[in-house]
């Protein structure tokens, strides 16, 4: 019984790193296994002695991991290579998608073998933490690790200084708190009678995403690998900041309910009086909820006709009544496809907003950081 499980061990463990190798390489392997096959390799000799090197790589591989399982085992463990298989066996997740995603609507079936997918950064002793301290108006940053959509947004970096500067959370969300029958009168029919968009709840966030704007559960929100909320201060004025004009959507016409909460927010700023964070928070629900079921903005460029909305976008609009006061306005980002390595070449320039902004808004101290996980409080 050893033997077999350290073949398991060793096979297993080899294989997978072929399957993973296959993933990033799959072109290369393609072409020495044609070269094999196909019985090209006197023909073209240096392509046959990689493939050989390849195969050697592997066996190394392979008699590395028994190996070092062995040089590590226990006294008390009879058979530490059943113990190591077993706990790696147990890491590999089978992800398969048949259905495919409705807004790409290819129904290509595919499939992937994944080692170790730990779960989310985010623990339950955060999230009890974190939601004994939010209340409506909060914002919410959140980040995963190995997306791939994630890794775009990150290298969509401010571009006035023309150099890289990472980003770290990839979307935003306005927090409103306890969604009731009463708030569904303020959604767009036919979107406050679809669950997808619109459901009643205690915690419930409004944000931006692929399907458009709609709802989500605090929870089910929450399942990342970093989070930060910031919050508005207690009270906000325009002080020596300049006055902007009221942002209005083109459609509001006549003008909507919140037209009428940032006019009132803005005669007041406008006139050197302060105005309080329930007042601004009230808009912004408002605003939100007016919005639900608008499409994603996918050039995340529009801040000025609001018919669309990339998730920064959708907070961009719900604060306009107070943009001037926090000092919030879309800025030149670009994108950075090459970086870290090369940190000045740029595409795709424009000016927008990002989920970063919001957070460089904290460092300024025109928001209030009111939690943030570990990982991102380490952060400059």
């Amino acid at each position: 019984m050893k033997f077999l499980w350290l073949t398991l061990l060793g096979l297993g463990r080899t294989l997978y790193l072929a399957y993973a190798a296959w993933c990033w390489l799959f072109p290369v392997a393609l072409l020495l296994i044609a070269v094999l096959v196909g019985g090209v390799g006197t023909q073209v000799p240096l392509l046959r002695a990689g493939a050989y090197a390849l195969t050697a790589l592997l066996l190394a591989l392979a008699l590395f991991a028994v190996g070092y399982i062995h040089l590590r085992r226990t006294d008390g463990n009879p058979n530490p290579w059943q113990s190591a298989f077993m706990a790696w066996f147990g890491t590999l997740k089978f992800f398969r998608n048949e259905g495919g995603s409705p807004e790409v609507k290819l129904h290509w079936p595919s499939k992937f073998l994944v080692e170790n997918p730990r779960g989310y950064r985010i623990s339950g002793m955060d999230l009890r933490q974190l939601l004994g301290l939010l209340e409506p108006g909060d914002i919410l940053l959140r980040g995963y690790e190995g997306y791939v959509d994630g890794e775009f947004i990150r290298r969509s970096s401010l571009s006035a200084q023309n150099e890289f500067k990472p980003g770290w959370f990839t979307h935003v969300a306005l927090y409103v708190g306890a969604l009731s029958e009463d708030d569904r009168a303020h959604v767009p029919a036919p979107f406050g009678q679809h669950a997808d968009y619109f459901a009643t709840g205690p915690q419930s966030v409004i944000h931006a995403m692929a399907k458009g704007v709609h709802t989500e559960d605090i929870l089910t929100f929450c399942r990342c690998d970093y989070l930060c909320a910031l919050r508005l201060p207690p009270e906000l004025s325009l002080g020596s900041a300049p006055i902007t004009p009221l942002v209005r959507c083109k459609q509001s016409n006549p003008p909507s309910a919140s037209d009428d909460f940032v006019r009132a927010l803005q005669d007041d700023l406008h006139a050197g009086h302060r105005v309080s964070r329930e007042r601004v928070v009230a808009a912004a629900r408002l605003s939100a909820l007016e919005k639900i079921g608008e499409e994603y903005d996918f050039d995340c460029s529009d801040t000025q006709a609001f018919d669309r909305f990339s998730c920064a976008e959708l907070l961009y609009f719900c604060l306009r009544g107070v943009l001037g006061a926090i000092g919030l306005q879309p800025l030149p980002h670009a994108l950075y496809p090459l970086a870290p390595w090369v940190k000045s070449f740029k595409v795709l320039e424009r000016a927008t907003l990002t989920p970063d902004d919001y957070r460089d808004l904290a460092r300024r101290g025109a928001l209030e950081v009111v939690w943030e996980d570990r990982y991102s409080r380490t952060l400059p």
